[in-house]
């Protein structure tokens, strides 16, 4: 009857420690559980931190590089990103490198424009301008990828500053254009900065 007894006593002790361990093992795997869970969320939290981080500096980049524009560049890109701008995502660089292609056949166009221009008499500079004029429109109605929106625009103010310069020296051969041809120069080297930050 002694040995029942102490066999009972001990397969309730071993069922009580086995339990015990068992409740002290799930506790364990709990807490493990919730350090882990905290610690996925702090790393999500310091990623996105690191995220928004990221966005600022471009944002603030991107801000620098607005305020470095000719106010004529600055007045266009207002214009054209405050219309409606198509959903499509343009992730693959090819987009930009066929975009850059067309605004360079453009502004190659534009600098034989201008080399003729600039070698033309006041008499005959109407029919030469109005060509440039023509090419500036071509720009304006080409749509680029948002990247190359900015270098459209510094081309497109550069252009526009070049046609008020022989238009005023049409009026006037006298006239002072030497502020004309500063914005020229810093709206295309606006346009060169861009193109080579979109796609190179």
């Amino acid at each position: 009857m002694e040995i029942k007894k102490i066999i009972i006593i001990a397969v309730i002790l071993l069922l009580s420690i086995i339990g015990f361990n068992y409740y002290n093992s799930a506790q364990s795997a709990r807490k493990i559980a919730d350090r882990t869970s905290e610690t996925e969320a702090l790393r999500a939290d310091l990623a996105q931190a690191e995220n928004d981080k990221v966005k600022q500096a471009k944002i603030q980049q991107q801000q620098l590089e607005f305020e470095a524009m000719p106010e004529k560049a600055q007045q266009i890109i207002a214009a054209k990103e405050s219309e409606p701008q198509p959903d499509i995502e343009y992730q693959n660089i090819n987009f930009e490198k066929e975009d850059r292609a067309k605004l360079d056949e453009i502004m190659g166009r534009w600098t034989d424009a201008s080399a003729i221009a600039s070698r033309t008499s006041r008499i005959a500079l109407p029919a030469v301008v109005k060509d440039m004029q023509s090419i500036k429109r071509e720009v304006d109605k080409l749509s680029v990828t948002p990247c190359l929106t900015r270098a459209q625009a510094n081309l497109m103010a550069a252009m526009e500053s070049e046609i008020t310069m022989y238009l005023k020296f049409m009026s006037d051969s006298k006239a002072d254009i030497s502020g004309d041809m500063m914005e020229v120069y810093k709206a295309q080297e606006q346009y060169y900065l861009i193109i080579k930050k979109c796609t190179d």
